[in-house]
């Protein structure tokens, strides 16, 4: 595999668009997700990898070696420093005025001491505040939706049970920006708006996203950090016709509406890789922790189906087998789209099946059941999706840490 960073700079805001209708007698708003799914950015790449190419079109078996590339990504990143989204086993503790987080708690799996609707054929134990952190009832606060590199691989380390609220500093990232634009053809007549020309779009700011803990009464250069989207894409050795070396810089669009990326090969940003810290700790570890970096699509819904038989890493098919303890994820996410190649129940191109998304930021948490978990921080952001188009795709990048109970 010939593996390339990628540097992508958002000229415009991105349109990443959800699965409700939107077009010609369908609806006249266009909702907007909070961050482009893997997909979207592999499918860009890679109609972007062959328009910078005057030689290559899209006939032949073209497709297939396009669908073959692996594309993981997009992250932000601050100028070296990679960003990864919340992991759902933090939460926050308001002050008692509401305005500030006095705890930051991790959760970890509690035993199930009341009625709970779990696989029978699964035991698991529901992820939750322990006693102790639970004796005073609070509302959870948001906490920032992107953790720094060097956050993250604390909170992937830690054993404690709580940190204090001062733990999420200026450094930490909100969520985009999302800015709505209202689009209308007037027509000459009669000045009004022409019938069905009348919609809006929802896009998101990429290029700078809100600092943490930063009023907003200072100036646009402290409240943003200005940021650049990291990605990592493997051609096969194969694939010859399609070689990218470290000169590759195009400008196309990513998402809907057209709206322009510039898209360059570009050197390691810290992050891609296993920190030391986390590679020591897995070293010796015999309980672990799974985050999905980019959303997730299991065959089994919210289960991973190599639990049976265990996960592969390692070039010679190394497994690590893992026993679920407990899970922390939110609602699944829809995703569907659009096939260029023809479906096998129709034969032509048309709407890709529905399929579910566990959400980014999902926890899982194992005990080892066989294997080695030192092998794990060599499949640092590596997909754990189970089927191999979503793997190349780039859904379910996933890093790993430790854990431990606590009462």
């Amino acid at each position: 595999m010939n593996s390339v960073m990628l540097q992508l700079t958002a000229r415009d805001p991105i349109v990443a668009r959800d699965g409700r209708p939107f077009g010609a007698g369908q609806g006249n708003r266009m909702r907007g997700l909070g961050w482009p799914l893997p997909s979207v950015v592999a499918g860009s790449f890679r109609t972007a990898l062959v328009k910078a190419h005057p030689d290559l079109d899209f006939s032949g078996d073209m497709p297939q070696q396009l669908m073959a590339i692996e594309v993981a990504g997009v992250f932000p990143a601050v100028g070296n420093e990679l960003y990864l989204p919340a992991p759902s086993d933090a939460v926050a503790e308001p002050t008692e005025d509401s305005k500030a987080i006095k705890r930051v708690h991790r959760v970890t799996p509690q035993p199930n001491s009341g009625g709970g609707d779990f696989p029978d054929d699964l035991p698991v134990q529901p992820v939750m505040l322990s006693e102790d952190q639970s004796k005073q009832d609070f509302k959870p606060k948001p906490v920032p939706a992107w953790w720094p590199l060097k956050r993250y691989e604390e909170w992937l380390t830690t054993e404690k049970a709580e940190l204090p609220g001062d733990w999420f500093d200026a450094n930490f990232l909100n969520a985009a920006v999302q800015e709505n634009r209202d689009h209308v053809s007037l027509d000459a007549d009669t000045g009004a708006a022409a019938d069905g020309q009348l919609f809006s779009t929802a896009g998101l700011n990429a290029a700078h996203l809100p600092r943490y803990r930063i009023a907003g009464s200072d100036p646009f250069r402290e409240r943003f950090y200005e940021v650049v989207l990291s990605a990592r894409v493997a051609i096969p050795d194969s694939d010859a016709a399609l070689k990218l070396d470290n000169q590759f810089q195009t400008w196309h669009p990513l998402g809907g509406e057209r709206r322009l990326v510039h898209w360059k090969a570009g050197g390691p940003v810290d992050g891609w890789t296993c920190p030391d810290r986390v590679k020591s700790e897995l070293a010796c570890a015999t309980r672990i922790r799974m985050v999905l970096a980019t959303p997730a699509i299991f065959a089994e819904g919210w289960k991973p189906g190599w639990l049976k038989d265990g996960l592969p890493v390692g070039p010679k098919g190394d497994r690590v087998k893992p026993k679920l303890v407990g899970v922390s994820n939110g609602r699944w996410k829809a995703v569907s789209g659009w096939s260029l190649q023809p479906l096998p129940e129709t034969g032509r191109p048309g709407p890709k099946q529905i399929r579910r998304m566990v959400p980014a930021g999902s926890v899982y948490f194992f005990e080892v059941a066989r294997g080695e978990a030192a092998v794990l921080a060599e499949h640092w952001l590596k997909s754990v999706s189970d089927g191999e188009q979503e793997r190349r795709d780039g859904f379910g990048l996933a890093v790993w840490g430790t854990w431990s109970p606590h009462e």
